[in-house]
């Protein structure tokens, strides 16, 4: 009887212990909601790059002796976090360059926009405090981008569809490369040279002219959604012509395209349409070659025409009905006046000098 008790106890005791673990005789982990202030839910902002200490609040009301943090991820139902810890308060306040920061950690790409999901978690001893998930749209710093292959330095512009919400990303000046990123020199390049008395700096803000081979780095245009690189830095590429489209439709807000588009610092002074450059497009009227290895720069300030990477085919339709025979080569372009609020669509040969701007991929 005696060895029967000694067995049924250390018995009692496992299932005892077991039960501990399981959480069947202890005190269960409690549950409570957090209410959110701010920022209030779907909101947008622009992340600067010029004032990067500028803050944006977080606000939530709080209970005595809670611990606070913040958690951030792309994923509504809030897998990969990243958490900013608060402490016993109830707000926090993320800079620009802090929030920046954390869109990058986040995997959101330079100058992209983001849509984090955000929740206030609160814990407390046995209690644990949740807030609803709310979402905010950051775009991310639109700094100076930075060519790796000569460290020319470009400003960049942002062209969002009002309707939908699409965005593309430009380069905000013309392209100034005179090497491929394989380190191949471009043969059919130029630049202007300023005439006596004139700024020298003309030379940077006209960007180079190219011929459109040397664009494109061979001769074959762009298959529909087809990004090809050519002659543009890495993560870059060669805009087609609906992309010259969808830029060209986003600013037809009233003004015309061409007056959204140019700066009017870089124009004729005699210019009958002055420039608003509301998105930071930064045209100029840097003129044209008409034949890249016979002549220099013509129609300076008053004019300014980009190579596209679409290249013309039979049946396609143009503004002035060009002839079809002549499309094998020529590409398409799209050129600026400076008194005319309007883009000229037309398909040019490919030995001119134009300009060219890069779209990120």
């Amino acid at each position: 009887m005696k060895k029967l008790m000694y067995l049924f106890i250390p018995i009692l005791f496992l299932i005892f212990t077991a039960c501990e673990k399981n959480g069947i005789d202890n005190e269960e982990i409690k549950k409570q909601d957090v209410i959110v202030y701010l920022p209030d839910d779907l909101e947008e902002f622009d992340l600067q790059y010029e004032n990067q200490t500028k803050k944006l609040d977080f606000e939530w009301e709080s209970e005595d002796g809670f611990n606070y943090a913040i958690a951030f991820s792309l994923d509504e139902e809030m897998n990969e976090v990243k958490t900013v810890d608060v402490g016993s308060v109830n707000s926090k306040s993320l800079t620009h360059l802090e929030l920046d920061n954390l869109l990058d950690e986040l995997g959101v790409k330079t100058y992209h926009r983001g849509e984090i999901f955000w929740q206030i978690l609160g814990k407390k001893a046995k209690i644990e405090a949740v807030s609803e998930v709310r979402s905010i749209k950051l775009f991310r710093f639109f700094k100076p981008f930075i060519d790796p292959r000569d460290q020319e330095e470009y400003r960049v512009a942002r062209v969002i569809d009002p309707l939908t919400g699409e965005y593309a990303i430009w380069l905000g000046d013309n392209l100034r490369a005179v090497i491929y990123s394989d380190g191949t020199p471009v043969n059919e390049v130029k630049f202007y040279e300023p005439k006596e008395g004139e700024d020298e700096s003309w030379t940077k803000k006209f960007g180079a002219y190219y011929t459109w081979n040397a664009v494109m780095k061979g001769n074959q245009g762009a298959e529909e959604g087809e990004k090809i690189q050519g002659i543009a830095p890495v993560g870059w590429h060669i805009p087609t012509k609906v992309e010259w489209d969808f830029l060209i439709n986003c600013c037809d807000q009233g003004n015309g395209p061409a007056t959204e588009l140019k700066d009017k610092n870089l124009w004729n002074a005699s210019a009958t349409n002055v420039g608003t450059n509301s998105i930071n497009f930064n045209m100029a009227g840097a003129g044209y070659i008409w034949t890249l290895t016979e002549h220099s720069v013509i129609e300076e300030f008053m004019t300014s025409y980009f190579w596209t990477a679409t290249a013309p085919r039979a049946g396609d339709i143009f503004p002035w009905d060009p002839p079809a025979e002549n499309f094998p080569n020529q590409a398409v372009t799209y050129g600026f006046n400076a008194n005319d609020f309007g883009a000229a669509l037309y398909p040019y040969d490919r030995t001119r000098g134009f300009s060219l701007r890069c779209v990120m991929d």
